[in-house]
């Protein structure tokens, strides 16, 4: 049964998302706040390991089950309940695959290992060279692959109408060819292997569509909408969450070439497409912009920039236009653009430090967002 009762004010943030991503609010904000004074106490944490075990940071360790899983993730949600930002309970319930996902999709050996009080991380071994890629198919039947179709639905008969979850962020294009044949050498097969790796980048979008597929199938919809990385719910049948970490490292010209037209394909096939940009170079950004059926852009996490996402949203909304956009602000930040009135609209942000607040602090400062115009 879907539903989204552990956020009291549900319905009014489905309806402010509903506008804010049909691009509706062009002159409003919508706030999450990363976290509040009430999240997760250390002794929650303390009773979660004593129940799941621990290991040290990386070792390889078991793939967590799907309840452990639904015990990791709920610590924390039952908490949030009552702070009325514009968070929905919407969990991202097949995290611990991750990257290493791919391996599966090729019926190729997974590992797991250990982030304490976190989503574990997958890997594989890479392919040393283009050999197996001519046997190379999806495999639905993969145990990785079931199992993660299996915690969907684990989750969903779990939630009871309190709580949703969303599919995957895809791993396509340069993405998928940094996992399958490891970092360095995929930079290089841009220059010494470009049509194996067109090969491999078009098998991955086929690898993507049926993995999102099978995920949206066990997950269902909601409230005419859908459930959605980087948005958790869009007011769109379907949609897809994208990345472009890859392509950080490369010029404007390489993601033109080599990334635009796979994820074209993704989002073509899905209907709309939600974008994820590791760092905040604007250039980059205009290229992506120019895909069809693009709704958000979210940018942000660049640690070498000396300026910070707030800073670098002007020229990013400049070639956003009317694309809304999704990026991270420190909370005093926050306030006072909230008080002087000089916020950029057509933004979602992600408040850091949100810890410093009290709920009712939270919730006065979303009194103040929810009638803010720029």
């Amino acid at each position: 049964m879907h539903g989204l009762l552990l956020k009291r004010n549900a319905d009014e943030i489905l309806e402010r998302r509903r506008r804010f991503l049909n691009r509706q609010m062009q002159d409003s904000i919508l706030c999450s706040f990363r976290a509040v004074v009430s999240d997760t106490s250390e002794d929650e944490w303390l009773a979660f390991e004593r129940k799941w075990g621990s290991c040290q940071a990386a070792a390889e360790r078991p793939c967590p089950s799907a309840e452990e899983i639904y015990d990791r993730l709920l610590v924390e949600l039952e908490k949030r309940k009552s702070v009325e930002d514009d968070r929905l309970p919407v969990l991202y319930s097949t995290l611990d695959f991750a990257e290493g996902i791919v391996y599966a999709w090729l019926n190729l050996p997974v590992r797991f290992h250990h982030r304490p009080r976190y989503a574990c991380y997958s890997k594989g071994d890479a392919w040393e060279d283009y050999s197996p890629l001519s046997a190379a198919g999806y495999a639905g039947g993969n145990r990785w692959v079931r199992r993660a179709g299996e915690i969907h639905a684990f989750f969903r008969d779990k939630a009871q109408g309190r709580f949703g979850q969303h599919p995957t962020i895809t791993m396509d294009a340069l993405n998928f060819a940094c996992e399958l044949r490891g970092a360095t050498n995929a930079y290089c097969d841009l220059y010494e292997h470009p049509e194996e790796l067109r090969k491999l980048m078009a098998l991955g979008v086929d690898c993507n569509i049926q993995f999102q597929e099978m995920q949206m199938r066990e997950i269902g919809g909601h409230a005419g909408g859908s459930f959605a990385y980087l948005a958790q719910w869009v007011p769109f049948p379907r949609a897809v969450g994208l990345s472009v970490d890859s392509y950080v490292n490369c010029s404007v010209d390489t993601y033109a070439e080599f990334g635009f037209e796979y994820q074209q394909r993704l989002i073509d096939h899905f209907g709309h497409g939600l974008m994820h940009l590791h760092c905040n170079r604007a250039d980059l950004a205009a290229q992506i912009v120019k895909l069809r059926g693009l709704a958000l852009l979210q940018y942000g996490g660049d640690t070498r920039d000396q300026l910070t996402e707030y800073q670098r949203l002007p020229e990013m909304q400049k070639v956003a236009g009317e694309i809304p956009i999704q990026t991270s602000v420190e909370v005093e930040v926050f306030r006072a653009g909230l008080r002087d009135r000089t916020l950029p609209a057509n933004v979602w942000y992600g408040v850091l430090h949100g810890e410093s607040l009290t709920v009712d602090e939270a919730n006065a400062l979303m009194d103040e967002v929810r009638a803010y115009r720029a």
